[in-house]
């Protein structure tokens, strides 16, 4: 199961330290939706990050009851997955370095409230990074299937249903897009400075083929052979940078010094 896979954790955080350009070290991070706890405890053991988890009670009760046995497992205090809401995070202004959140945002009740509360909790140069799946692409990583960029949600579930699986579970997705990410940063300008939305790794992982094969993502690499032994990759990706077809959005925003 990826989600206490040791590998995927050390490569999330690798990639972190990269996009923020720090070794992390000593720093505060707050990971929002934070599942099964495994990077917070690893990012404490192992790299010296002051790591908190915040994870939904309700439904999600048993992510946080098991959260804690692993925080125990790893010598780490289980009071560092903390039960809460992205929308309202039970942190005091300006108390982390870096907030961090991986395909979280497309399943929460205010997409929004959940990103201005993450600033929030930022201190001054501060660093937010969101990774997101981005349903203006050809790609839907919860099903592991193609889609139609930009596709209505009804019609998605029409696909979904006729390829035999449950299409239920679309209706708890946010569909979000390039669209809503440019709203959210507009909004948010006056406190934050956009570092990148992730095209250029997304340009890099199509051109390379350097991602793992987590979950459904080597259904996409085998795809991604295809286009590349059929010589699209380029002008599929000088049409995707126009019209934003790169997946996942990964938001870095830094927020501004008072």
């Amino acid at each position: 199961m990826e989600f206490v896979e040791e590998r995927r954790i050390e490569e999330q955080i690798a990639l972190l330290k990269d996009l923020v350009r720090c070794d992390l070290k000593g720093q505060s991070l707050l990971e929002v939706g934070s599942g099964y706890g495994l990077l917070v405890a690893v990012a404490r053991r192992r790299h010296g990050i002051h790591a908190f988890g915040l994870e939904p009670g309700g439904q999600f009760q048993g992510t946080v009851a098991v959260s804690r046995r692993i925080m125990q497992a790893y010598g780490v205090p289980d009071h560092c997955v903390v039960q809460g809401w992205g929308e309202d995070v039970p942190f005091a202004e300006g108390s982390f370095d870096v907030v961090y959140s991986v395909n979280v945002l497309e399943h929460v009740r205010d997409p929004f409230r959940v990103l201005s509360e993450s600033v929030r909790v930022l201190r001054p140069s501060g660093h937010l990074v969101f990774v997101i799946p981005n349903y203006g692409s050809w790609w839907e990583g919860h099903y592991g299937l193609p889609m139609v960029p930009c596709c209505p949600k009804a019609l998605f579930k029409v696909f979904v249903k006729l390829l035999g699986r449950d299409p239920a579970f679309v209706d708890t997705l946010n569909f979000i897009m390039y669209r809503d990410v440019r709203t959210w940063v507009r909004l948010l300008e006056s406190q934050c400075e956009l570092m990148t939305v992730g095209q250029d790794i997304w340009e890099d992982r199509m051109r390379t083929l350097a991602f793992s094969e987590w979950a459904a993502l080597g259904t996409l690499k085998k795809l991604l052979r295809v286009v590349a032994a059929l010589r699209l990759t380029e002008p599929i990706i000088w049409v995707g940078r126009r019209l934003h077809w790169e997946t996942p959005f990964v938001l870095v925003l830094r927020k501004r010094s008072r």
